[in-house]
């Protein structure tokens, strides 16, 4: 993850951390509902699009995640929040939901949103 904050507008992502540990945000900065979380190897996430996140602080320095995106995703983009980047925005609403949790299949909590 990076230490940057940034979001997706084309695809929702699944982040899982294979070494390591770090504190990470999810929401921007300037989100008062904004969560830090401390997340270690082992750990997954689903971002939904539009969700701003990034690395907070490598706790022990050798922190690394893998990061996948939909398959019907056919880029993923990166998008920091600026004026410029606000018709990309838009795009976030259409954009289809799993129908198949990535993490834990037909049943998964992912597909009851």
């Amino acid at each position: 993850m990076y230490p940057e904050e940034h979001f997706h507008s084309t695809a929702h992502e699944v982040l899982v951390v294979s070494s390591g540990r770090a504190r990470v945000q999810f929401g921007g900065d300037d989100n008062p509902a904004a969560v830090t979380v401390e997340v270690a190897c082992g750990d997954a996430m689903l971002v939904p699009a539009g969700v701003s996140h990034r690395m907070l602080e490598d706790i022990e320095g050798n922190f690394e995640m893998v990061g996948a995106y939909q398959l019907e995703a056919e880029h993923w983009d990166m998008c920091y929040g600026k004026p410029e980047e606000d018709e990309l925005i838009v795009r976030i609403k259409d954009l289809p939901w799993f129908d198949r949790d990535p993490l834990y299949g037909d049943q998964g909590p992912a597909v009851a949103c």
